[in-house]
């Protein structure tokens, strides 16, 4: 599946395309340094994704927060189906001029793959065949 890799500032991020409840594709940023995968609150309230009543403690650089969870029920990665996943709800905007991001695909999803191949020089993802 195609990657969009932006490098800029000495950072790299590669993005996949994430479709929930057959709309978008979102711009997600395919993290395997992430435990849990999330979604933009903008996204999430776009969607009215069912929030689960659980929050999830997150921590970044400026700490740790509890953050509300939502359940994805239908939802997909290029045309790759996804099995039913809860994921936080982050605000994900940041400073103008920075890339659009809008969820992250992180390594609860990832690692139910097996492995994957990143190939940021072709810009694809590959993953197992089922």
């Amino acid at each position: 599946m195609p990657l969009d890799v932006v490098s800029r500032g000495g950072q790299t991020i590669a993005f996949v395309p994430v479709s929930i409840n057959g709309k978008g594709p979102f711009r997600f940023v395919l993290d395997t340094g992430a435990s849990s995968s999330a979604v933009d609150d903008d996204v999430a309230r776009q969607l009215r994704l069912p929030r689960t009543g659980r929050r999830q403690p997150i921590t970044g650089v400026v700490g740790t927060q509890q953050v509300p969870v939502v359940e994805l029920h239908r939802w997909k990665v290029g045309t790759i189906r996804l099995a039913p996943a809860d994921a936080t709800v982050i605000d994900m905007r940041i400073q103008k001029g920075g890339p659009d991001i809008q969820g992250l695909l992180g390594s609860d999803v990832l690692s139910r793959f097996g492995s994957i191949t990143v190939d940021y020089r072709h810009e694809v993802l590959r993953l197992p065949a089922d």
